[in-house]
């Protein structure tokens, strides 16, 4: 089995979103509004916005961990 960092990134980015209310509404930088469960398709089809989506967590989770509680 070959280990795939993009997959197991979306894979938990995919299970942080799925812990969320769906209907729930987040803003995106350029004020639109997106929510949850459309958050999960995008990632889910792999498109350009869900694997930007990916990415954007994946640097917040890196931010938390470093600054986080020692």
């Amino acid at each position: 089995m070959i280990f795939n960092l993009e997959e197991e990134q979306r894979k938990l980015v995919l299970a942080r979103f799925k812990t969320l209310n769906p209907d729930l509404k987040l803003m995106l930088g350029d004020g639109k509004e997106v929510t949850v469960s459309d958050l999960i398709k995008h990632i889910e089809k792999g498109d350009d916005f869900g694997k930007k989506v990916v990415q954007v967590q994946m640097k917040m989770l890196k931010i938390l961990s470093s600054n986080g509680v020692t």
